[in-house]
């Protein structure tokens, strides 16, 4: 589940966002530095109309150097954050170097334009070989973000106070945009392979999605063409390569980059383009691109996790309620031995013998019946557990789900169901670290819509917010709905605020349905209560309620999300 596939910025990427880049933030002066991440820094660049702030991230799945939008503060006490405050104060962002298809970007700054350069911020974007370095005027490493040993590289190992030395030159050819259909052809084909082998070992600057943007704008055909082998492409393909190929190299040379996410790949920054969104800046659309790929896998490795954990917990809670009913079995027959001694004792002359059998039988029966009761309350215990873990299952669904919210709000939906079953499910040594998030106001996280009558409707993605929404923030007046024996959401109508119809009453009840374990049956279930009617059940964990009374209705799943597409 965590595979979410990440482009990664190759060479012309990196040129398109350099060319932009150099005209967005050179000259600006250096302001800020904040480490959000062991692997991603965020700097601000003063300039004449605003403060602009890039993402340099030397992660090996998604290396980057891109525009975002001002970000909210973090990370300023990080050693490195603090040595770049520290280092660059008052130093000017006078050029920004990258050259042919390397993937190093060299920021230079000085006192103020025009003078000598003292500080040099090196950013290398070579997958698992990515870093980034700043150098002093004579090429010292001053700081890195991380550290280079013999046994990792005895090609360049580097560190801080060693001069900095640029990585091997990069093999292969560099693209030509005079070089003839002929020559290029020869070039790939001259050791048979296939056309992404040969393309990727015949010339410079070639990535796994640029091989792809030239055979065909179309995935699955580009696919195809590049797994195939040089000798069996076809000369009307090999010619509209060509002609891309030749497209590809123009767009570098007058650095009209475009950028494109409608391809063959995630994304392109080269080629014809609709008009409509030719002005959209490119680095900042990239930030936002690497910025939902990265949260999509965290909530991926996220969900992965809890899966696990919640399905061997329940394993385990199964193993032991079936342990404790094989063994209630096997004490049933203390009734038969209740009945046998009775039996003794009622014979008109018991033996001696006979008496002390039947006071054992009666003392055996007796223990193996406290037992049937410490039994009893286990089974009650495990089953009650299980729930409990099912109830989190059903969360746990509703949010990989759901595609109404935004990547950032799902994201701290699932941490904050995490941090709740860390500490009432599958709970950690270090639980006690998630007692001071109780107090944190979950309220933003709770997922709200309006019903048809303009009223709020409220939905408790996890038991702490239906704790919230139930039992906390509930008025006298609000109607309280929930599937009918089965795990799901509470669903709360704030109908205190106002007056209510049918249509609110059964939207409530949709999505009562909807957010429920039940939600594949045609029809739920669904008991509807004046929320003044509930109690919370004590020593249960948050959002377990009882309730006096109430009325059944029938909700709908399928109508409940039809709502959501209406939206």
């Amino acid at each position: 589940m965590n595979n979410v596939p990440i482009q990664v910025m190759d060479s012309t990427t990196l040129k398109a966002v350099v060319f932009e880049l150099s005209k967005e933030i050179v000259p600006s002066r250096f302001e800020n530095a904040q480490q959000i991440d062991s692997h991603t820094l965020q700097l601000g660049f003063r300039t004449l109309e605003e403060l602009r702030w890039i993402e340099i991230s030397w992660l090996a799945e998604s290396p980057r150097i891109v525009q975002i939008t001002p970000p909210k503060r973090y990370g300023e006490k990080s050693t490195l954050a603090k040595q770049l405050k520290h280092l660059l104060v008052n130093l000017a962002l006078v050029e920004i170097q990258q050259n042919g298809f390397e993937r190093i970007v060299r920021f230079q700054l000085s006192s103020k334009p025009g003078q000598e350069v003292e500080k040099e911020l090196v950013v290398e974007l070579m997958g698992r070989h990515s870093n980034i370095l700043l150098l002093d005027k004579s090429g010292k490493v001053i700081t890195l973000g991380k550290k280079i040993k013999e046994n990792q590289s005895r090609l360049r190992p580097i560190g801080t106070g060693d001069i900095y030395k640029s990585p091997p030159p990069l093999k292969g050819i560099a693209p030509n945009l005079s070089e003839s259909f002929q020559s290029w052809k020869d070039n790939i084909c001259l050791v048979p392979s296939t056309f992404k082998n040969s393309l990727r070992d015949s010339y410079q600057g070639i990535s796994p999605a640029l091989t792809l943007q030239l055979v065909s704008n179309d995935c699955k055909k580009a696919i195809k063409i590049a797994n195939q082998s040089v000798t069996s492409i076809e000369s009307k393909e090999w010619e509209s390569i060509y002609k891309k190929w030749k497209e590809w190299l123009l767009v570098i040379e007058k650095n009209d980059y475009t950028i494109n996410f409608n391809a063959a790949t995630d994304f392109v920054v080269w080629g014809a383009i609709n008009q409509n969104v030719k002005n959209k800046k490119i680095g900042l659309s990239l930030g936002n691109y690497y910025s939902n790929k990265i949260i999509e896998r965290k909530i991926n490795s996220i969900t992965k996790k809890l899966k696990y954990d919640l399905k061997k917990s329940k394993d385990d809670e199964i193993r032991k309620l079936e342990a404790q009913e094989l063994l209630i079995k096997n004490i049933s027959e203390y009734i038969t031995m209740q009945n046998k001694a009775n039996n003794i004792l009622t014979l008109q002359s018991p033996t001696k013998k006979q008496i002390i059998e039947a006071q054992s039988l009666f003392k055996e029966a007796k223990r193996k019946k406290r037992s049937r009761e410490s039994i009893i309350n286990r089974i009650g215990f495990h089953k009650k557990k299980i729930s409990e873990i099912e109830h989190c299952e059903l969360f746990l669904d509703s949010l990989i789900n759901e595609n109404n919210n935004s990547n950032k709000h799902k994201l701290a939906s699932v941490i904050e169901l995490k941090e709740e079953i860390e500490e009432y499910i599958c709970v950690k040594k270090n639980s006690h670290k998630f007692k001071s998030n109780r107090k944190k106001d979950h309220s933003s996280n709770i997922k709200e819509i309006q019903s048809p009558s303009g009223l709020k409707i409220q939905i408790g993605t996890n038991n702490r917010q239906n704790e919230l929404i139930s039992l906390r923030e509930g008025k006298k007046g609000d109607l309280w709905f929930h599937a009918q024996e089965t795990p799901g959401s509470h669903v709360v109508l704030k109908s205190s605020n106002g007056l209510f119809d049918e249509k609110d009453i059964q939207l409530a009840a949709d999505l009562a349905s909807f957010y429920s374990r039940a939600r594949g049956n045609k029809l739920v279930p669904i008991v509807m209560v004046p929320i003044e009617n509930l109690q919370r059940i004590s020593g249960s964990i948050p959002g377990t309620v009882s309730h006096k009374g109430g009325k059944v209705l029938w909700g709908e799943a399928n109508r409940a999300e039809k709502y959501f597409h209406q939206k």
